[in-house]
């Protein structure tokens, strides 16, 4: 909880803020919990002064209040999806990437994560005036790559060139410095115009050094991304994704031995394959849409095109998370389709 400083209220001065410390009153929740009566005895200020702080602080701090009518009304006109414009993607998704939830990206590594969020902020801005913000945790973003998917389409310099001024690329090296950037976003410090998507690449990078932490920094900073991620996808209608770490490991089994007539033992070995999803029990609940990326094959095809991968996507929601569907996506030098 915040601690309890001058600027929420002009009566706050330094020495009320000490005589509220010294009786164990040093949260904003430690002030609204206590007694007002009490309160106008320890600072000697009125209880309607004591009321009027009061109501500042809850006024500054509470969620707005919002009835039926336009929580109806908004449900009816704002936006509900991200369109990604890749056909078998959007039937599955129901649309596309859902507006005001946070959506996962999951994979082993190699299968395309990295692509497809690449792909995706190409689309988001090749056929409308929207812009992206690509968090790029790994530095591995690739202008190159962006530049010769739009040349394999045809595209011409110059649309070529406003493409790329509206996917903004930011380095980020460190949970703090994301949660600065996710502040100043939600604060209207930094401001982008028409933000349609935030694609953040990958989160495991950062949280790779609090794995394992005793003193529960990482997930205390797990926390704050989320929340503030959740605010500024619901307040500033945009998409948010998450690309994950997906780890795999073998696991032996020997069965019981049986016995044959020539009185020897045959053991049967079997090995179970299981998958992971990094950043531990708390995440896994997160995402309101998870995208499992699974790579199926590479071959060549016609049309001087070579290295074409089939990857197939497996999405689960979180109100139903049995239910899958999937659908085959072409990774190739025309992108992902």
């Amino acid at each position: 909880m915040n601690a309890l400083e001058r600027k929420e209220h002009v009566y706050l001065t330094e020495s009320i803020l000490k005589t509220l410390k010294q009786n164990r009153i040093i949260t904003l929740f430690d002030f609204l919990q206590e007694e007002a009566e009490k309160l106008s005895t320890l600072t000697k200020l009125t209880l309607p002064q004591v009321l009027e702080i009061r109501q500042e602080i809850f006024k500054k701090h509470s969620a707005h209040l919002i009835n039926g009518a336009t929580l109806f009304i908004n449900s009816l006109t704002c936006k509900k999806y991200i369109p990604t414009h890749i056909t078998s993607l959007d039937e599955v998704l129901g649309g596309g990437i859902p507006v005001g939830l946070i959506t996962e990206v999951c994979g082993l590594a190699g299968c395309g994560k990295s692509q497809l969020c690449m792909q995706l902020a190409i689309n988001s801005v090749k056929e409308s005036d929207d812009s992206v913000l690509y968090v790029d945790t790994k530095g591995d973003f690739s202008a190159v790559r962006i530049q010769k998917i739009l040349d394999a389409n045809g595209v011409s310099y110059k649309d070529m060139a406003l493409i790329m001024l509206k996917i903004r690329v930011v380095h980020i090296w460190n949970m703090e410095d994301l949660i600065t950037l996710l502040e100043n976003i939600k604060n209207g410090i930094l401001k982008i115009e028409k933000l349609s998507l935030i694609i953040v690449d990958s989160l495991p990078c950062l949280m790779l050094q609090h794995f394992g932490d005793e003193n529960k920094i990482g997930l205390t900073f797990l926390n704050r991304v989320v929340n503030n991620s959740r605010y500024i996808s619901k307040e500033f209608q945009t998409g948010f994704i998450y690309v994950n770490i997906q780890t795999r490991w073998i696991d032996q089994d020997v069965s019981e031995p049986e016995e044959i007539e020539s009185s020897c033992t045959v053991k049967d070995i079997t090995y179970n394959e299981k998958r992971n999803r990094c950043l531990g029990k708390y995440w896994q609940t997160i995402p309101a849409l998870l995208l499992v990326i699974e790579k199926c094959s590479d071959y060549d095809i016609e049309n001087n095109y070579e290295n074409c991968v089939m990857i197939k996507v497996i999405v689960t929601r979180h109100t139903n998370p049995l239910l899958a569907e999937n659908c085959t996506l072409k990774l190739n030098a025309l992108g992902v389709t």
